[in-house]
């Protein structure tokens, strides 16, 4: 007989257990934002038809680059009335038509606010927090700000990354905050995952000088080559990420992720594989249906609206939702349906390691006739040993085959779960067998007479979230003699 993990009513509580929908903590339309940048709305046409185009699809949120470094180009001129806030009028009043919320960073240093002169380099106290300071009066109704961008990436951390001098600029941002009375929400600049300082090690960095408790929100770019719901994916490590910063003092800290795309490309690039331009819709399809699981995500921003530029061989140009000439991509008619409220399942994945040997019960039977026969008895005791070594060597050694591997369900970190395994049999179909995965993991053992060397497969059907995985983990198991039950 096949000894099964759990009796049949333990099994049925976990089917029914895992038959329950998943809750999603947010539906898309609350977090879904898209990134634009200001030289792209220069033109009022192509301003309004942006975010036209952006309102149609739902989304709440529009994050943008605030050009500090033009509106005070030459020298400090909020005193005298000659700040050129001409750019950001414009973006701020197109939001407001279109009842979108702004996300603006707050970075591109002017060259004569840092002793440095870098455009991405930390700018000193006193004109940043003058600069600041007008901001929040001349635009109240901007609900959040973002503080700088990928500052543990060289590229955007002049003339190195510097924790304490990031650190400085969140103290500077929240001085101004309170002194204003504002209410606008403090995002520490989002993080770059393949960057100069890992992730890890930057936030030990920034926690350690109480940067963490100085925001309302920790930002962070989860880009990764494999799609989001990858085990490899950087999606898939949000849930350590927060758990994380739990650890470092702010469980209550939300992520938002500032930044996420995918380029459409014919051809493998720093960003990944080549993808068409439907698979980037499907990108951004799958990275929705994950985020919306977590009731600590705040916003997932596509990055970006608008193709960036118009070389269609540099992955750079092709993250757009839209091509340059505003033209929908696949991705844009994907967001206003995730949006929308349509789901996408993600992809479970099973992991499945297995082994035979000869059955425990069947061992411990032979070693206690070998001792009898050791002892020598004689007459009536001899004969039945005698009949049942002859009785034995004519039936099949019963086996023992055990399953162990784990189940990864996207946004569970530790699921519960059924799975069914099919284990080959001598002169018989294989016998599928229930297994419970608990915390993400299992482990089971079968007997029987009939079981054999062969094809052990395993087998999860999925739920209303996740597609099902009709033939996976497919392993071939051999004794170490490699005829263990024929």
């Amino acid at each position: 007989m096949l000894r099964r993990l759990l009796p049949p009513a333990a099994v049925m509580l976990v089917l029914a257990f895992m038959a329950a929908p998943s809750a999603h903590a947010l539906p898309a339309r609350d977090i879904a934002g898209v990134a634009v940048h200001p030289w792209r709305l220069g033109d009022s046409d192509v301003r309004e038809r942006t975010f036209a185009g952006i309102a149609a699809t739902g989304a709440r949120w529009v994050r943008v680059d605030l050009r500090w470094n033009l509106i005070e180009r030459n020298g400090p001129s909020l005193h005298n009335g000659q700040a050129k806030w001409t750019e950001m009028d414009a973006i701020v009043s197109a939001a407001d038509r279109h009842g979108l919320l702004l996300l603006p960073i707050l970075g591109f240093t002017p060259h004569w606010a840092s002793d440095h002169g870098e455009l991405w380099g930390f700018p000193d106290p006193e004109p940043f927090e003058r600069f600041f300071d007008a901001a929040l009066r001349r635009y109240p109704q901007i609900p959040a700000w973002e503080v700088w961008n990928e500052p543990n990436f060289g590229r955007f951390a002049k003339p190195h990354p510097d924790a304490a001098g990031f650190v400085a600029l969140l103290r500077s941002a929240r001085r101004v905050r309170d002194s204003v009375g504002s209410s606008a929400k403090l995002i520490a600049g989002g993080l770059a995952p393949v960057a100069d300082v890992d992730i890890d090690t930057w936030l030990n960095q920034v926690a350690i000088r109480g940067g963490l408790q100085l925001v309302d929100g920790l930002g962070i770019h989860p880009y990764s080559v494999a799609e989001p719901d990858d085990p490899r994916a950087w999606m898939m490590q949000l849930e350590r990420l927060h758990q994380r910063v739990a650890q470092l003092g702010r469980p209550d800290l939300p992520l938002w992720l500032t930044e996420y795309g995918a380029p459409a490309m014919p051809v493998s690039n720093g960003y990944g594989p080549a993808l068409t331009e439907q698979q980037q819709a499907d990108r951004l399809r799958r990275a929705f249906a994950l985020a919306t699981r977590f009731p600590w995500v705040e916003t997932l921003t596509w990055y970006e609206y608008r193709d960036s530029c118009d070389d269609a061989a540099d992955a750079e140009c092709r993250f757009g939702l839209v091509r340059s000439d505003l033209s929908p991509r696949p991705a844009y008619d994907a967001l206003r349906e995730v949006v929308g409220g349509a789901t996408t399942k993600l992809r479970s994945r099973l992991v499945l390691s297995s082994q035979i040997q000869p059955s425990r019960a069947a061992m411990a039977r032979a070693s206690r006739n070998a001792r009898a026969a050791r002892r020598g008895h004689a007459g009536r005791r001899a004969s039945k040993l005698r009949a049942e070594k002859w009785t034995l060597s004519r039936r099949p050694t019963p086996n023992r085959i055990t399953v162990s591997g784990r189940l990864t369900l996207p946004g569970q970190p530790a699921p519960s779960a059924v799975i069914t395994v099919l284990l080959p049999r001598r002169g018989a179909p294989p016998r599928p067998v229930t297994v419970v995965v608990t915390g993400g993991f299992f482990r089971a053992s079968f007997d029987g007479s009939k079981l054999r060397s062969g094809t052990v497969e395993a087998r999860y059907a999925g739920d209303p979230s996740y597609e099902p995985i009709a033939i996976t983990a497919r392993m071939r198991v051999t004794s170490a003699a490699g005829r263990i039950g024929g």
